[in-house]
Order: structure tokens, then sequence, then C-alpha cells
């Protein structure tokens, strides 16, 4: 696995995102947790900070074109839920879900970062989506993915990760569950007796590693 840094000028990122008044009403975003992404849409913990400190939340909230759910305000900033449609930023530029994935650290300021991992041919075209779309980015670092020796993960295969990954991402685990086998089988391109001989192995292991680990 790889991951990618890029960076773009702030006006390319609202121009993809289309949420304007929003976001320039704001001195910052920062992506602070990714709690589920699938094919309807995307829940994310974020910190915003307005423009103007006098703003309330209540204010933001009414401009934003998703819902907020304020988590805490503090030093004039606000931590909320937010919650994107159908076409959180992956699908707006058009990649497809099975193709890696964005994570934290995805901050706006001055400038826009975005943090991208997935396999060396799927940065290759999430840095095509950037320059299909006219997005004058630069890239900042591509370095491996290096998981700590003490994750679970470890104990995976590419595919198993890739499969539990994605359904924890998309829902899988939550109650009501959010995607179905069948679902996430084809968000992965997969046969849906593939993502779950894959899905089975990788919860054994990660749990054989996790209590390994707990049992004296």
């Amino acid at each position: 696995m790889r991951r990618v840094v890029v960076e773009l000028p702030r006006e390319d990122f609202v121009r993809l995102k289309g949420d304007s008044p929003f976001y320039a009403a704001l001195d910052s975003l920062e992506v602070l947790h990714i709690l589920s992404s699938g094919p309807e849409g995307a829940t994310s913990v974020v910190k915003i900070r307005p423009k103007d400190p006098r703003v309330p939340f209540e204010e933001l909230a009414r401009l934003a074109r998703y819902p907020l759910e304020l988590l805490e305000a503090r030093d004039g900033a606000f931590t909320c839920v937010m919650k994107f449609g159908k076409s959180p930023l992956m699908g707006l530029l058009g990649a497809e879900r099975r193709r890696g994935y964005l994570v934290p650290p995805i901050e706006l300021g001055e400038r826009a970062r975005m943090t991208f991992v997935g396999s060396r041919s799927d940065v290759s075209a999430f840095l095509d989506k950037l320059r299909s779309r006219g997005l004058h980015y630069r890239t900042l670092s591509i370095s491996d993915l290096r998981l700590s020796p003490a994750s679970p993960l470890n104990a995976l295969t590419d595919k198993q990760r890739r499969v539990l990954t994605a359904a924890y991402r998309q829902g899988y685990y939550d109650r009501p569950r959010r995607v179905s086998t069948e679902g996430l089988a084809r968000s992965l391109g997969l046969s849906s007796s593939t993502v779950v001989n894959h899905r089975l192995k990788a919860e054994r292991r990660v749990l054989s590693a996790i209590l390994a680990r707990e049992t004296p």
C-alpha cells in the first residue's frame, strides 16, 4: 500500500465541493476522523473555525449543504459530525470506491491538503483524476504505508486488509447494517463468496492477534 499527500489551491477545492457560501465563511476545516464511507455517503468528525469568531455554529450549519451536528465548541472552533450525501470527495472526483480511499489528515486552510491511500495503481489513478478535473495540485509526498508493528492488521494479507477496511468504512459492522455483503462485493469488484471468505479469515486473524497479545 502507498500513501500520497497532495496540496491544491483553496479555490480549486471549493470549486470541486461546490459549497462556496459555507467554505467562504470558514478560516479552516480539518477532518479528524472518517466514521463511515460508502455508496450512500460519508460521515466524518470535522473541526471548523469561522473567519469571524463571532459567528455562531447555527449560522454555519445553515450555510452547509450537508447536516452538521455540534459536538464541542472551544477556542473559537467547532468540532462536529458532518454527514455528506452520495457524492463525497472521492465521488466528486469520479474515483472508483474500490480504488483506494482518502484518510485524515484532510485539511482546508489557505490551501487544501488531502491524504490518499491505495496500491501503486490506485495512487496513479487518483492523481490522474485530479488532473482530469483540472485541479492544480502538487505532490508533497509519496511513501509506503507502514503499520505500527503492534497493529493486528499486520496479520492480514493485502486482500484481507482491503476487504476488512472496506467493510468497516461502508458500515457493514454498524447496527443497523448499512451495507450488505452483496453491496460490499459490488463496491470492491469481487464476488460475494470471495468477500465472505476474505472477511472471515481477516476477522479470525485480527481476533487471534488481539487475544494472543492480551492473554497471559
